[in-house]
């Protein structure tokens, strides 16, 4: 298989046409008043099992349930909050890195906008 350029190039996100984070069966919209988001794929799997791109958010908190995928993530600007289940939380931001695990149930509230880099990866 030939070796093809799947940069990320984040600071493509200036430029993405954002749309409205809207809700869906995994996250609901809690706060944040005309909240946005945009992104870029740098790469898909032929079978769309796993994903690696970059997303830009405006401020807003959303509901998780049932997290659909197993996500990395690494924050370039911004800060979130995620609260678990069980009330625990920890502030993340630029450098930082986690793991949504799927499955996972809790908060996630950012702070103030955010961009990050995301890879995912999961088998239906």
């Amino acid at each position: 298989m030939p070796f093809e350029d799947c940069s990320l190039e984040t600071a493509a996100l200036e430029q993405v046409e954002l749309k409205a984070v809207e809700d869906l069966s995994f996250m609901k919209v809690i706060d944040g008043d005309d909240a946005q988001y945009g992104g870029l794929s740098s790469f898909i799997s032929a079978d769309n099992s796993f994903r690696v791109g970059s997303s830009t958010y405006t401020k807003v908190s959303l509901k998780l349930t049932k997290w659909p995928t197993n996500e990395f993530m690494y924050f370039l600007q911004g800060q979130v909050e995620i609260t678990d289940e069980e009330g625990e939380s920890k502030i993340y931001g630029p450098g930082d890195a986690i793991v949504m695990p799927k499955g996972f149930n809790g908060t996630w509230r950012q702070l103030s906008p955010i961009k990050k880099i995301h890879v995912s990866y999961s088998l239906e």
